[in-house]
């Protein structure tokens, strides 16, 4: 599985203290590992939130990371708070 990671989502992770990149990159390299396992999954909260192929990570409690799998791609789009995910999945 190759990951990609967007301008937009590089963005946010720029933004953010050095003890909340550790955990945001902690869950980056748990996410490929965590895709078809179902208790892996539970345990980073991890769901599907749009028909289209999207999904959230949780990260603690304020953050959640958007990101799309396809065709072998695990693509990071986003990282914000759950008004920013509701904000980009309207956009959708």
């Amino acid at each position: 599985m190759r990951i990609v990671l967007t301008e937009h989502f590089q963005r946010d992770v720029r933004h953010l203290t050095s003890t909340e990149r550790d955990r945001v990159f902690e869950a980056v390299l748990a996410i490929p590992r965590a895709v078809g396992d179902v208790h892996t999954h539970a345990g980073l909260g991890m769901r599907k939130v749009h028909k289209s192929g999207i999904w959230e990570v949780r990260i603690g409690l304020n953050l959640r990371i958007i990101f799309a799998l396809a065709d072998g791609f695990l693509t990071f789009v986003r990282l914000g708070t759950h008004d920013d995910v509701k904000r980009f999945l309207r956009e959708l």
